[in-house]
């Protein structure tokens, strides 16, 4: 199994947002890249995944309540 990649253009457009809000998620520690190419952070897709999974699984959470 090979493992994606993408950059930080490519998670924010994924995820909806803007490469500044996708900075601060890396400052607090929400989503952080995996490796580094010399100064260009890539992000595993298995972990972007899995950051939508837990943000729809906290919003469904809050709908409810």
């Amino acid at each position: 199994m090979t493992n994606s990649f993408l950059s930080r253009r490519e998670v924010a457009e994924m995820l909806g947002i803007s490469l500044v809000t996708l900075h601060n998620h890396n400052k607090k520690g929400i989503l952080k890249p995996s490796h580094k190419i010399g100064r260009k952070p890539l992000y595993l897709l298995e972990d972007v995944l899995s950051q939508i999974t837990l943000s729809n699984s906290k919003t469904m959470d809050y709908e409810a309540a």
